[in-house]
């Protein structure tokens, strides 16, 4: 769930910190490397879980598409 790729980024985020001068922007790039690091690794994954969440939703509404399809058969040939 998103809550669990969350987590890890912020637990991922925390073992990579850097300090960054709000005074003389010394470490700013630092700064940005590491966000950009981690949100390629973290978005990748998010992605990825999300493209087979999507495949597992299309699924059930095949499946269910097919049981309905099947009901409604059963249904008019108990009616003839």
């Amino acid at each position: 769930s998103l809550s669990l790729v969350l987590d890890e980024f912020y637990n991922s985020f925390a073992e990579n910190a850097v300090g960054v001068s709000a005074v003389t922007g010394d470490g700013i790039e630092d700064f940005w490397r590491v966000i950009r690091q981690a949100a390629k690794v973290d978005f990748g994954d998010y992605v990825e879980d999300l493209k087979h969440r999507i495949a597992e939703q299309e699924a059930k509404k095949v499946a269910m598409a097919r049981l309905n399809a099947r009901k409604l058969q059963r249904d008019i040939d108990n009616d003839q």
